[in-house]
């Protein structure tokens, strides 16, 4: 009976080797792949000369499992990397672009509301330069004053009078660059409102223009 037993399961073990062979063999990848002269190959491995090239993994059936596109060249690479970083700074400009227009609707309930804020700030940058101005003056004479003293020493001016000329030309220096920085900033600070204003005035027709047409109104002619 032993004996009879281990016949079975030899017998059984050298029928189902054809099959699970049979199975193994099926189930071996296939490549398929052109070189570059536009023959056509199939081959159960890929060749070192077609691993940069497209190539499509098939199954045994004949239908695509996986297609595998050509590696780029470093030029194509260089190209898709300055397209990848420009796309990149688009999208970036087109979130803070957004995120300030949602600012704008969200601060300002109307262009009026938006002109009284822009004045209002316009007139503390005129008060701030005007001061100065003013400072700029005071200080010029003081140093006017100083010099016209220094004039009457004809072997020149003693040591305190030539200090205070000293400290007199770095204030009216100090005075001058800051004028000139708040006069700039001023500037900038009136572009920047008038670029504004024109944003805001289309960003309110929009969403005018996008209720109304939520409300099924009709256009005004």
């Amino acid at each position: 009976m032993v004996w009879l037993k281990r016949m079975s399961r030899t017998r059984a073990f050298a029928l189902a080797l054809p099959l699970v062979c049979g199975v193994a063999s099926v189930s071996a990848q296939l490549y398929k792949w052109t070189d570059e002269n536009g023959k056509v190959h199939y081959s159960d491995t890929v060749p070192p000369s077609a691993t940069d090239r497209a190539r499509k993994e098939m199954r045994p059936d004949g239908t695509v499992k996986k297609q595998v596109e050509r590696s780029l060249t470093p030029e194509e690479r260089r190209i898709a990397a300055a397209k990848a970083a420009e796309d990149e700074k688009e999208r970036t400009a087109r979130e803070e672009r957004e995120r300030k227009d949602r600012a704008l609707l969200s601060t300002y309930t109307s262009l009026v509301d938006f002109d009284r804020v822009r004045d209002r700030a316009l007139t503390i940058a005129d008060g701030e330069l005007t001061a100065l101005k003013k400072q700029e003056a005071s200080t010029s004479l003081a140093r006017e004053a100083l010099q016209k003293q220094a004039d009457t020493h004809k072997k020149g001016p003693p040591p305190k009078l030539k200090n205070d000329l000293e400290a007199s030309d770095k204030d009216l220096g100090a005075v001058r660059r800051l004028l000139e920085r708040k006069t700039k900033d001023r500037e900038a600070l009136a572009a920047n409102y008038t670029t504004e204003r024109a944003r805001l005035a289309d960003l309110i027709a929009a969403d005018t223009a996008a209720k109304a047409a939520a409300r099924g109104d009709a256009p005004k002619r």
